[in-house]
């Protein structure tokens, strides 16, 4: 199977801390192997409807291999390695999808005083710390405004943004 996974500067894995084995120029990284068990071990990566969960500095194509277990907002298997990095993610899109985020969190937030907060740590947040603050803060304004399906046409946004951008297909399997 065909997923994405986002690491931290240098291809580390930003809970675990290891060090992906990047692949080179037209080859695919080394395999890494982990008893799959969710939240905990294995290789975990996401789908193109997952990616605005775990944002990160660097965006890879990851190939997975074994069983493939489904979970809410990411897939885990036994093998995986990395196969190319997705070029089209990097400062100037998380900028810009952080800025599309706030843009959609003012127009829903309207004139709601009770939402300003909000927008207000949203447009602080644009292009400092980490990418995917302005995205969970404008699904929670959406959520506030709209209930769940709010938050859901949110996140659903934020995919098809970044499916766009990327050129990614919106179903990675």
């Amino acid at each position: 199977m065909i997923a994405y996974k986002f690491l931290d500067v240098g291809g580390l894995g930003r809970f675990s801390m290891f060090a992906w084995p990047r692949a080179a120029a037209g080859a695919s990284g080394g395999w890494v192997e982990a008893a799959p068990a969710l939240c905990t071990s294995g290789i975990h990566a996401c789908r193109v409807g997952d990616l605005p969960f775990w944002l990160d500095v660097e965006l890879w194509r990851i190939e997975l291999d074994g069983p493939v277990v489904e979970a809410h907002h990411k897939v885990i298997a036994g093998r995986g390695r990395l196969i190319e990095r997705v070029v089209g993610w990097d400062e100037t899109a998380a900028r810009d999808f952080s800025s599309a985020c706030v843009e959609r969190a003012t127009e829903l937030a309207g004139d709601a005083v009770a939402l300003g907060g909000y927008v207000a740590d949203a447009h602080k947040n644009v292009g400092v710390g980490p990418v995917g603050v302005c995205g969970s803060i404008s699904a929670r304004v959406a959520e506030l405004v709209g209930g769940v399906a709010g938050y859901d046409a949110e996140r659903a946004a934020q995919v098809r943004w970044l499916a766009d951008r990327l050129g990614l297909e919106t179903d990675a399997r």
